[in-house]
């Protein structure tokens, strides 16, 4: 268990300090809305090729029971956590902070899902574990600058900065407390939580980051970029 623990934790702080990059770039220097749209292009390839080279593979041979029903709760999972983030849009929970709250609330619990993710991926595959969370690191750099963006003008760059720095400590949270609790699970179990987080990373990919690139005019650069993203874990994935 603490071997797990000290394989997972050095690749998942990758993605602790692309979190806290992203918020300070959007501190200091808010990207443009066709710089954004390049970045999300490249982050979608990216775990979309985690998912395909990595989580499928691991679970093409479970029971396909266990395997249909961890990708269902996945997608009812994301669809009502949407569901939270618009309702508490709409409730203006959270005071001058009320047009955040619904994102950032979202991808507090999206990074607790991400964060048990990675320590399945180790418990099963070192490798498979290394290449999801650099997958995620170029995840959560966007999501980092995406949370400080919509975060009101006004507010202080410290409290700003430790927006991200929060999705970190959750991102470790969510590693730490799926190796103490998932390691030495029966093999159903580990079925059920990939094709769980297969769902929420494809969730993530087509309703979160290629919805909200595709309002930018779409360029050659950034279909290229989605490409690159795909290519650059599938080389890593077929080298390794």
């Amino acid at each position: 268990m603490a071997g797990t623990l000290t394989q997972a934790l050095p690749y998942t702080s990758l993605a602790v300090v692309a979190a806290l990059i992203g918020g300070v770039i959007a501190v200091y220097r808010a990207p443009g809305p066709q710089m954004e749209s390049n970045v999300q292009h490249l982050a979608a390839g990216v775990v979309f090729a985690a998912v395909a080279a990595e989580l499928l593979p691991d679970i093409h041979d479970k029971s396909p029971t266990v395997v249909v029903a961890g990708f269902a709760t996945g997608v009812v999972a994301m669809l009502g956590i949407h569901q939270l983030s618009k309702t508490i849009e709409k409730r203006g929970v959270g005071g001058n902070l009320a047009g955040a709250a619904g994102l950032i609330i979202t991808i507090a619990i999206d990074m607790l899902i991400d964060g048990v993710l990675i320590a399945v991926t180790f418990i099963e595959e070192t490798a498979t574990g290394i290449i999801i969370a650099l997958a995620l690191a170029i995840e959560v750099l966007f999501l980092g600058v995406a949370a400080v963006v919509a975060l009101p003008e006004d507010m202080g760059n410290a409290r700003k900065v430790a927006v991200p720095a929060t999705f970190g400590v959750l991102l470790i949270i969510g590693v730490t407390v799926g190796v103490l609790t998932l390691e030495g699970a029966a093999q159903a179990t580990i079925a059920f939580v990939l094709a769980f987080g297969a769902a929420a990373l494809l969730y993530l990919v087509t309703e979160e980051l290629l919805v909200k690139a595709g309002k930018v005019p779409q360029t050659p650069v950034s279909t290229t970029l989605f490409f690159l993203g795909f290519l650059a874990i599938f080389m890593l994935d077929i080298i390794g």
